[in-house]
């Protein structure tokens, strides 16, 4: 049953990997307080870009297929 796991979690890495590569940026909203004067406070919207570099996303894309080809050794 561990052997299984094993598969599931090397393809899931695998699809992680496939979608870095092909949305390679993630945006993220986040609201930063600007301005507080008594009890009114002024906020701001901000979208913030995370960028997964290409060779991280082929890292974890060759972490899965070795997972994977380990859980099928071993079966």
């Amino acid at each position: 049953m561990k052997l299984r796991g094993l598969i599931i979690v090397g393809v899931v890495l695998i699809l992680v990997g496939l979608g870095g590569l092909v949305f390679n940026v993630i945006p993220i909203h986040h609201t930063e307080q600007v301005a507080k004067i008594g009890p009114i406070t002024a906020t701001q919207d901000k979208e913030t870009d995370f960028v997964i570099p290409p060779f991280v996303a082929v890292i974890i894309i060759l972490a899965g297929g070795t997972l994977v080809l380990a859980g099928r050794r071993r079966t």
